[in-house]
Parts: C-alpha cells; sequence; structure tokens
C-alpha cells in the first residue's frame, strides 16, 4: 500500500506499507513501513473509510500541532502520539504516523499470576519473588510521568485509562498508545470528544447527575482510573473486587461497586464484606506512601474528585522506586571465576601431603591362636543350653525307673534260670540304656552346640579378618594413586594460579563494598531530594497565601489550585472578593507555577546529574572489573584449569575415599575383639565338653558326679 505525508518542506513524501496490518481495531488498522527506511521506526495508523471524518482529520492536525513536552533522552517511556498525517495520491486523509513499540498490553502485569508461557520472560515481575514488587513500583512511576506530561498541557484527559492502552516491556520500558483518542478541553469547553470509557476504570463522579461540570472535562477523571491500573499492577486484583453484605449484597458488578464506593480497605466498610480476596492481602506489605495515595483516591476521592491525588503527587512518591535513580545491581553481575570450584580455604600442602596409614591390628589373630591354659577353665561350666542340671535330674529319675524295672525283671528271670545269668543280663540292658542316653547327649554336638558353634565363631572371626585385609588392600591402592598424583609435583602451579585468583577476588569483594557505600550515598541523596522538595512545596503553598488575596481554594499542588480557581470562575462560585480578584490571583498563581517548575526542574537536574554519577561510578568500576576477570582468564588456558581442576578433585576423592576406608576399618576393631572373646568361650565350651565321656555320664546318672 502506498500513502503520502507532508515532507518538512511542504512537499508530499511516498510511503510504502506493508500489505497486511499488523493489528486491526474498531478504527483501523496498523501498517508497518517498508520504505523510506528513515520511517521504519514508525507505523501507519489508517482508519476504516467510514472513521475518516472532517472532525478527526481536524483532531490529528491539532494533535500533531499541539502535543505534550517531551522527555529526557534514553527514557524508557513513549508517547505514541500522532507525528504526521496520512494521505492517499489525491491528498484525502487517511491516518497518521506515529512511533511503533514492542512489548505486551499492560494487562499481562494486572492478573493475579504471570501465566506459564510468559513466566520466564517476565520473571522480573513475577508476584511470588518479593524483590520484583520494585520493578512494578518502577513501571508505576514511568506511567504516572506519562500521563503528568499529558496532563500539564492543561488540555488533554485520557478519558479511557487502562491497561489495554499502556504497552510494557520484560525490560522495564512503557508506552501509552491509543492517544487519537484523548478528549481536547480548552477553558472548560470540549473541543474534541473521546469514546466511552471502560466502566471498571471509570470514576464514580460520572454516575451523578448533579455534576456541575462534564466531570470527563477534568484530570481527576484519568487519577481515579491511574490508581485502579497501579493497585491491579501491584496486587493482581481490582480494588473493588469483593462480595458485600446487606445492604450492599445486590451490587455485583464492578462499576456499580465503584459508584457505591465499597473499596476494599476503606476502614468505614469493615465487617461489610462477605468475601475479600487472599490478593488483596498483598496490600500491606505496599510502602505506607502508596497506601496513603490510594486511599486518598478511593475513599476521600470518591466524593471529592479532586482529592485524588494527580499523577504529579504519584510521580513524586514513586520517583524513589524508579530504577533509573538506583544502582541496578542485576546490571552488575560478576562472571564465574576460572577455579571457581576450588574452595578459598584449601591447604595445599595438606591435601598433596600422603596421610597416615592404619591398619587392623594382628592380636585378634595371635590370641585366637593361643592355646588354652588350665587357669581358663577353673571353675567353667558348660552353658546351660549344653550341660542342663534339670535335664540332668530328669534323666537320672528315668534312669532309675528303669534300673528297677530291669531288676524286677533280672529277678523274674532267676526264676527260671542262674540267677548269675540273669544278673549279666540286668546289667548288660542298664549300661546298654546308659550308652543310649550317653549318645543322645554327645549328639548336641550335631546340632551345632559346642564344636559346631565354635566352627561357626571361627568362620565368622575369619570372615572380619578378610573384609579388613580387603580394606587394607583398597587402602594401599588409593595411597598409590595419591603418590602418581604426588609425582607430577601439581603445587607449584595450582599455587601460582590459586594466587592469581586470590587477587581477583579481592577486587571483587572491595568492588562490593563500593557498590555498598554507593547505594548508601544514594540513599541520602534521595531523602535530601525529598526533603528539598518538601520544602519547595511549602515554600510556595505560603507564597500563595501571602502573595493572593481572598483565596479560599486550598489544594495539595500549586496546578490543581489553579485548575480549581478557573473551574470556580467558570460556575460562577467565587465569593465577589474572589471574583474581583480574580484575574490578578490566577496571574500571580501562573507565575508563581512556573516559578515553581523552574525550581523543580533545576533541582531535579542536579539531583539526576548527581545520581547519574554515582550510578556511572558504579558501572565504570564494574566494566574495570569485568576488564580485570577478562585479563584473568585470558592468563590461564582451558587445560591449565582443566589439570588443576582435575589434580584437586581427583586428590579430593581419593583422600576423601581413603578416609572413609580407614574409618570403616577402624569400626571393625571391636568387633574382632568381641569375636575374638565369643570364639575363645566357645574353645573353652569344647574343651569342656571333650571330658563328658561315657563313665562320667554312668557316674552323673547315678548321682556320684555333679554335671559340669
Amino acid at each position: 500500500m502506498k500513502v503520502w505525508i507532508q515532507h518538512h518542506n511542504n512537499t508530499p513524501l511516498p510511503i510504502l506499507l506493508e500489505e497486511s496490518p499488523i493489528a486491526s481495531g474498531g478504527e483501523g488498522s496498523l501498517y508497518k513501513i517498508k520504505s523510506p527506511s528513515s520511517h521504519q521506526h514508525l507505523v501507519a495508523k489508517i482508519y476504516h473509510p467510514n472513521r475518516r471524518t472532517k472532525l478527526r482529520h481536524e483532531k490529528i492536525l491539532y494533535l500533531q500541532a499541539t502535543p505534550p513536552k517531551g522527555f529526557r533522552k534514553k527514557t524508557a517511556i513513549t508517547l505514541v502520539w500522532p507525528q504526521a498525517l496520512v494521505s492517499d495520491k489525491e491528498g484525502h486523509f487517511m491516518g497518521f504516523l506515529m512511533p511503533w513499540v514492542a512489548g505486551e498490553k499492560l494487562e499481562l502485569l494486572c492478573l493475579p499470576n504471570l501465566p506459564k508461557k510468559h513466566s520466564k520472560t517476565w520473571h522480573d515481575f513475577d508476584f511470588n519473588v518479593d524483590v520484583n514488587l520494585q520493578n512494578r513500583l518502577d513501571l508505576c512511576y514511568k506511567i504516572a510521568l506519562a500521563i503528568q506530561h499529558i496532563h500539564d498541557t492543561e488540555r488533554y484527559i485520557l478519558i479511557d485509562l487502562k491497561p489495554d492502552n499502556i504497552m510494557v516491556s520484560p525490560e522495564g520500558n512503557v508506552a501509552l498508545v491509543d492517544l487519537d483518542s484523548v478528549e481536547v478541553v480548552e477553558e472548560g469547553i470540549t473541543r474534541y470528544d473521546a469514546p466511552v470509557a471502560t466502566p471498571e476504570y471509570t470514576p464514580p463522579d460520572s454516575y451523578l447527575n448533579n455534576n456541575l461540570v462534564d466531570p470527563t472535562q477534568e484530570t481527576p477523571w484519568d487519577c481515579f482510573g491511574m490508581a485502579v491500573i497501579f493497585y491491579k499492577m501491584l496486587l493482581g486484583v481490582h480494588p473493588y473486587a469483593a462480595s458485600a453484605l446487606a445492604p450492599y449484597d445486590q451490587y455485583n458488578s464492578l462499576y456499580e461497586k465503584i459508584e457505591q464506593g465499597l473499596f476494599v480497605h476503606n476502614p468505614i466498610l469493615k465487617g461489610q464484606f462477605a468475601v475479600i480476596p487472599e490478593l488483596h492481602d498483598r496490600y500491606h506489605k505496599l510502602p505506607s506512601s502508596i497506601q496513603q495515595l490510594f486511599e486518598r483516591c478511593f475513599i476521600k476521592g470518591h466524593h471529592q474528585p479532586f482529592a485524588r491525588p494527580s499523577a504529579e503527587e504519584w510521580v513524586q512518591v514513586l520517583r524513589a522506586y524508579n530504577k533509573d535513580r538506583i544502582v541496578d545491581e542485576s546490571k552488575l553481575k560478576i562472571p564465574p571465576l576460572a577455579l571457581h570450584k576450588i574452595p578459598h580455604d584449601l591447604d595445599l600442602e595438606q591435601l598433596f601431603t600422603l596421610p597416615m596409614i592404619s591398619k587392623i591390628s594382628q592380636a585378634p589373630k595371635i590370641q585366637l591362636k593361643k592355646p588354652l591354659e588350665k587357669q581358663e577353665l577353673q571353675n567353667r561350666q558348660l552353658p546351660i543350653a549344653i550341660q542342663n542340671p534339670e535335664v540332668i535330674r530328669s534323666q537320672r529319675f528315668f534312669n532309675f525307673i528303669v534300673l528297677l524295672l530291669i531288676m524286677v525283671t533280672a529277678t523274674a528271670l532267676s526264676i527260671i534260670m542262674p540267677w548269675y545269668l540273669s544278673l549279666i543280663i540286668g546289667s548288660l540292658a542298664y549300661l546298654g540304656f546308659n550308652y543310649s542316653t550317653y549318645k543322645t547327649r554327645k549328639s548336641a554336638d550335631q546340632k551345632e552346640t559346642v564344636v559346631g558353634i565354635l566352627n561357626k565363631q571361627l568362620g565368622q572371626f575369619k570372615e572380619l579378618i578378610q573384609i579388613a585385609e580387603d580394606y587394607e588392600a583398597k587402602i594401599s591402592d588409593y595411597v598409590e594413586r595419591i603418590k602418581r598424583i604426588q609425582e607430577n609435583n601439581p603445587i607449584p602451579l595450582i599455587s601460582n594460579l590459586l594466587k592469581n585468583r586470590g587477587i581477583i577476588q579481592e577486587k571483587i569483594d572491595r568492588f562490593f563494598q563500593t557498590i555498598r557505600v554507593e547505594k548508601q550515598k544514594l540513599v541520602r541523596l534521595k531523602r535530601t531530594e525529598k526533603a528539598r522538595f518538601q520544602e519547595l512545596t511549602a515554600y510556595y503553598q505560603k507564597k500563595i497565601q501571602t502573595e493572593t488575596k481572598f483565596l479560599s481554594i486550598q489544594s495539595s499542588t500549586l496546578r490543581q489550585t489553579i485548575a480549581l480557581l478557573k473551574r470556580q470562575y467558570r460556575l460562577g462560585s467565587l465569593s465577589r472578593e474572589e471574583q474581583t480578584h480574580y484575574k490578578d490571583n490566577l496571574h500571580t498563581l501562573e507565575a508563581l507555577l512556573i516559578q515553581q517548575e523552574l525550581e523543580q526542574i533545576e533541582q531535579e537536574e542536579q539531583y539526576w546529574e548527581k545520581t547519574q554519577d554515582i550510578i556511572y561510578r558504579c558501572q565504570e568500576e564494574h566494566q574495570k572489573l569485568i576488564d580485570d576477570i577478562q585479563h584473568y582468564h585470558q592468563s590461564i588456558s582451558s587445560k591449565e584449569e582443566a589439570e588443576v581442576n582435575f589434580f584437586i578433585e581427583k586428590q579430593r576423592i581419593n583422600r576423601s575415599e581413603l578416609k572413609r576406608l580407614q574409618y570403616d576399618l577402624q569400626q571393625l576393631e571391636k568387633p574382632l575383639h568381641d569375636q575374638v572373646a565369643i570364639c575363645r568361650q566357645a574353645q573353652q565350651n569344647a574343651e569342656l565338653y571333650k571330658k563328658i565321656n561315657y563313665g562320667r555320664h554312668l557316674l552323673e546318672m547315678v548321682g556320684l558326679v555333679k554335671p559340669f
């Protein structure tokens, strides 16, 4: 598409647009510019044919001729203002050129939480990170400053101020768009009207029928919408979003709640809400100065529109959070140093010194091989489990019963045979019975008692000895590894590199100390600036009282005092004395405003320069440090760094593993000694058990010998 604009020498300049629009709306479409390249930073807004009215043409001409004052160079704020009229070849009005801005609609940051697809790009504005409140306050400052520039013209009211008409970027850039829809007001008369506003950002005075002045003609209209936007940006919820109890339960929509003044944090309405969303709790984390501005707007400003904080007042409060006036540490990051994984307190001598090697004691082996001595068996008895006296007594009783039976049987046999034969048969039967009980007793050896237990304990001892020997072998292996690394003698190389790293680390520490000092200077500077501004404001408020006559108007700013004076004059609500001195008072106030603004500009420039000097020094120190770090990295080859990291990590692992093995080996000492004691006891039991023969068993059964 080809269109024309009026060149600076009043000759038409052809502009070639892309065929397809990048965006479309109810009024028109936006097109990128293909040529000339000098205009590619702009876009063309082409109105739909039915919107290209004479009145709109005149309005765009007016806006182009009377733009708001500009911003400081390299600012992050853009007013997307009409810059050149666009026409067809015949000169018929089609639209205008305006700055092209990239980003997202502010509505993204007014949601309770960031959508997942934006969470990475917009992480710096995540509600879940407390420090990100600073970034949101910075955006509020820029938006307030942009609105202040528009209001300072004393002729433009935004009317439809809402998040959809504000563009923001992850870098913190702000742009006010759709500014061709502003309302143009001159001396209380609407010259060019604005479209209907969005209800949830519309002030309560729009619903009143007794307004003396059309509220859309005055800046408090925008001040309400601005405060709602800031509230949503800082809390993620509308300031009137809550369910009320009777008699307010009938009001469900936001615009109805605005009309009724149902601000969630209004102390008068405490107890009047049934459900308040938890998001409103974020309000208490806001600075008290911000809370006071919200309360002025939504409580006092409900019935007194001019009590709402102006954009100028928001700017003064939010200036302290402007990132252009702070040391942004996110831009002063330090890259990781080469060899940064090596601990600062690393002791190279200790790391590369062969550690003391511990071995398992030979005492357990020696003690176990030592033959039993007589004194070890004295007063020793076999365990009850092996030689239970109760069992033996029971066996004795059974033995006695059997003996009686044999004797009775032998007596009976003596009747039919010689008595000596029956005696021999009875004796053999009794001895045979006792031998069978002896064999049963000895079978305990087969049930892992005594000798079996001894063999089992000896086996466990051998297993412990084998584990200890395995640990000793592994320890020897790690010792050999450490020796091989030591043979390369890397200590001089590592010492030199760590020395250089230490020098850089000292510079880094000094840098952060410098940053802390400079930040403290900025804090003091901000306090001084705030105090000076308050003094200046108080001074001119006093001048108003001393240099005007019969002026009863009171306002928080000089500009607002002038606006209220003009308003009352147009309404005829001034007293006779005020009306008599109206022109003189107006002239005095305007002169004072000029003086105040000049002093404010001078003061702001002065503090701005001081602030930028501090920030520049921090950036300069940061750049010097980065250069030193780069030089340090250039002095270390990647091969050297890899070699040093390998040496240290390998040595650290070897020593760590060696320490663990030695610890495990030491833990075996007690089990080995305990096992030796158990084995010795089993040996003693086995030795005692050997003494239990058939003869002793027979004597024990008849009660002539006590059991062990």
